[in-house]
C-alpha cells in the first residue's frame, strides 16, 4: 500500500511586517488542513482550501507511466487538486520560527511534511540573499542549477522568479509531478530526481529546498497565459488559441 502524501511541501508567499502566507497542494479535499508555528509548533492556522479548477493531463504530459505522446491520454483529463493556504500571524521582524502543516484526508488520516522555518518581512536595512531567476519551463539544467544555488548560498531570504513558471499553464504535471524530474514546485524544493548524461557521465539533481524557507514572488509571464479552454483538444493547441 503506498502511503498517502502531499503534493507539494509548503511554502511562503506574500509576507507582511507581521505575519506570512504558508501555501501547500494535496490530491484530496480533506477534511482539515491545519498550519502549525511557533517554537513549540503551539500556534495553530486552519487553511483555507480551493479546488483548482483548470488543470489537466493530455496526451503530451509526462507523468506517471505516460512517456510518450499519448500512451495513457489521447484527449485532456481533468486532474482533482486543492490548494490551501494559511496565514502565520503576529510574527516578529528578524525572528525565524519552525512550521509544519497537516493534511487530513476524509478517512481521518493525517499526512504531515516536515518542519520549515517561516519569518515575516525583515527590518528595514537588513542585508538579503534573494534569488532571482526565471523561464523554469522544464528546462533540463533547472534541477541542477538550483541545487547548486542551495549548496553555494544556502538558505535564500526571498525568490523573485520574472515569469514564465512553466510551458502550459493548465497541465498539472510541469506544476507537480513531470516524470522527468522538471516540474516547477518539486525543483524548488529539492524534491527532484532529474537526471543529465553528458560525455557519457550521468548525474542525478534534486533540485534545492529553497521556497519552503523563502517567500516565492511570481510575476506573470505569456507562458502562464492559456487561450481558449476545451476538453478536446490539447493542451499545447489551447495555449496558441486564441
Amino acid at each position: 500500500m503506498v502511503q498517502a502524501q502531499l503534493l507539494t511541501d509548503p511554502f511562503l508567499q506574500f509576507p507582511t511586517e507581521d505575519s506570512v502566507r504558508v501555501v501547500w497542494f494535496t490530491e484530496f479535499a480533506g477534511s482539515q488542513h491545519v498550519l502549525e508555528y511557533g517554537e513549540r509548533l503551539q500556534q495553530t492556522a486552519i487553511a483555507t482550501t480551493t479546488q483548482l479548477s483548470r488543470v489537466r493531463e493530455d496526451g503530451k504530459s509526462r507523468v506517471g507511466k505516460q512517456t510518450e505522446d499519448g500512451q495513457i491520454y489521447q484527449q485532456p483529463v481533468k486532474r482533482d487538486i486543492w490548494r490551501h493556504e494559511a496565514i502565520a500571524t503576529g510574527l516578529t521582524p528578524g525572528q525565524r520560527l519552525p512550521y509544519r502543516v497537516t493534511s487530513t484526508r476524509e478517512t481521518g488520516e493525517s499526512i504531515s511534511s516536515q518542519t520549515f522555518t517561516l519569518a515575516p518581512l525583515p527590518p528595514p536595512g537588513t542585508p538579503l540573499k534573494i534569488l532571482l531567476t526565471s523561464d523554469h519551463q522544464l528546462m533540463p539544467m533547472t534541477p541542477a542549477n538550483l541545487q547548486k544555488v542551495a549548496e553555494t548560498v544556502g538558505r535564500v531570504d526571498a525568490v523573485f522568479f520574472a515569469g514564465d513558471l512553466v510551458n502550459h499553464p493548465d497541465r498539472a504535471s510541469e506544476w507537480f509531478d513531470d516524470n522527468r524530474g522538471l516540474a516547477f514546485f518539486p525543483v524548488l524544493q529539492g524534491q527532484t530526481r532529474a537526471t543529465l548524461t553528458k560525455g557519457g557521465i550521468r548525474a542525478t539533481y534534486t533540485g534545492g529546498s529553497l521556497i519552503q524557507h523563502a517567500p516565492l514572488f511570481p510575476a506573470v509571464g505569456n507562458h502562464e497565459i492559456m487561450g481558449r479552454f476545451s476538453m478536446e483538444t490539447g493542451v499545447n493547441d489551447q495555449f496558441n488559441e486564441l
